[in-house]
């Protein structure tokens, strides 16, 4: 009669399931599909966007599950977690039988020698042949230990058991470049500056709109454009200089795909305008005009206690065949009044307004500006040792193997030896082939085999 299996206790078992090479299959197709969603999913986008992406019925979704801002989502860092206890502990186990293999004591493998896989005779006795054949195995493989197995000795000795550690430098690369990710996720930054030529900026917007202060000045010097003979930009440059303590620091040059890196943060050219100073405008009200000149980005104090302000602008809005031409969004309060907002167009233009007035646009005054995409990501440096520790331990895993050998001499009769060669490896066991048939060429044993 079967008696039950011994129940493994609970910590045993938890074990067993991080170590498990199913659960890093799992998880790494989880992140794959996820890191597909969050490339086509926008992020960080404003509730809106994805209400005319996907409707109201898929924004909840979206808002539920947090897709908006994948990277960042708590179940997404558990999913990271669990891999890297999963690769941590599938480590820690293999590991103990690593260091099990190479703990082994020279000259007990010495005396635990594998099937031969080669044998050959050599003219005289094994003492006389010994000492060659220490030399040759030590200098084709490395220092060797010696046995006595009854009448013949065995020599054994390894090369490259460090080759071992190839697959833990993996492991450990995976969670560097995992931990370079979530440092620059919550620890990092991205935004952008449009800079005026000749002005300077303090503070960058984030993703979120948010303002975030720089620590430092950015000024804009000079802004080129380069054309290809059709019209279309080929390259645009500006020249920037950064102000830290009211002292120029750094002067730089940004194109595209060749920012500039100050104090850790990363400028990227990335677009370029024309900014709003100001705008003159007609009032118009019963057939009469007034005009007007509106400042950017202020209230606007007007004639009779009136006030005004433009919330936007377009410099130039295409409507087929009704209009095209500037279009501002402008904000306007009698001295007694409630806010009102007019469209503005140019002069002509039959449009429907609200009020008893409308705004013609008579005028822009603006002046060009750089945009420039703002990064600090202080992960990129745990990504770059991840990276190349990855490279160095694929490297190590697929050109280096952990090679045995082992060399029996005995007596042959009539003044002979004996001798017989049997070797190991965890891997390339053509390359291990090479080496015994290299070793039997130089002990005397027949034609080396090609290499």
């Amino acid at each position: 009669m079967s008696q039950d299996q011994p129940r493994k206790p609970p910590l045993e078992k938890i074990w067993d399931f991080f170590a498990s090479v199913k659960l890093s299959f799992f998880l790494l197709l989880l992140l794959a599909v996820l890191s597909i969603a969050g490339t086509l999913i926008p992020q960080k986008e404003g509730a809106a966007a994805y209400v005319r992406a996907y409707g109201e019925a898929g924004w909840r979704f979206i808002s539920a599950l947090g897709l908006q801002d994948l990277y960042h989502a708590p179940w997404f860092v558990l999913i990271m977690a669990l891999l890297a206890a999963n690769l941590v502990i599938c480590s820690l186990n293999r590991l103990s039988l690593t260091l099990r293999i190479l703990g082994k004591d020279p000259a007990q493998e010495a005396g635990a020698m594998r099937k031969a896989k080669d044998s050959f005779n050599l003219s005289g006795e094994p003492g006389t042949n010994l000492d060659r054949a220490r030399r040759v195995l030590e200098r084709l493989v490395g220092p060797s230990a010696q046995a006595k197995d009854q009448e013949r000795t065995v020599l054994f000795a390894q090369r490259g058991g460090w080759s071992r550690f190839g697959v833990y430098v993996v492991h450990t690369s995976v969670l560097v470049i995992m931990a370079g990710a979530l440092v620059g996720n919550f620890w990092g930054y991205a935004g952008f500056v449009n800079i005026p030529v000749g002005q300077s900026v303090d503070h960058m917007t984030l993703d979120n709109g948010q303002p975030r202060p720089l620590g430092f000045s950015v000024r804009l010097d000079k802004f080129d454009i380069s054309y290809y003979p059709n019209g279309m930009p080929s390259e645009y440059r500006s020249e920037v200089t950064f102000i830290d303590g009211g002292k120029e620091t750094q002067k730089s040059s940004l194109i595209v795909n060749d920012p500039a890196e100050y104090q850790g943060i990363d400028f990227y050219q990335s677009s370029y305008g024309n900014d709003l100073k100001a705008m003159e405008v007609d009032l118009v009200r019963d057939g009469k005009k007034q005009r007007l000149t509106l400042k950017a980005r202020a209230i606007n104090q007007l004639p009779g206690g009136a006030k005004a302000a433009i919330q936007g602008w377009r410099e130039r809005v295409e409507m087929g065949a009704m209009y095209n031409g500037p279009v501002a969004r402008i904000l306007y309060q009698e001295a007694q009044g409630e806010p009102q907002a007019y469209t503005a167009f140019t002069p002509g233009v039959k449009m429907p307004q609200p009020g008893p007035i409308k705004f013609e646009i008579v005028k822009l005054q603006t002046e060009p500006y750089s945009g420039l995409q703002v990064k600090y990501d202080p992960g990129v440096w745990f990504i770059w040792v991840g990276c190349t520790m990855m490279v160095a331990g694929f490297f190590i895993a697929f050109y280096f193997s952990h090679r045995k050998v082992w060399l029996r001499l005995g007596p042959a009769g009539q003044g002979r030896t004996r001798v017989e060669i049997a070797g190991a490896t965890n891997k390339n066991r053509l390359g291990l082939t090479r080496l015994l048939s290299r070793l039997a060429h130089e002990l005397g044993g027949g034609p080396k085999k090609a290499e």
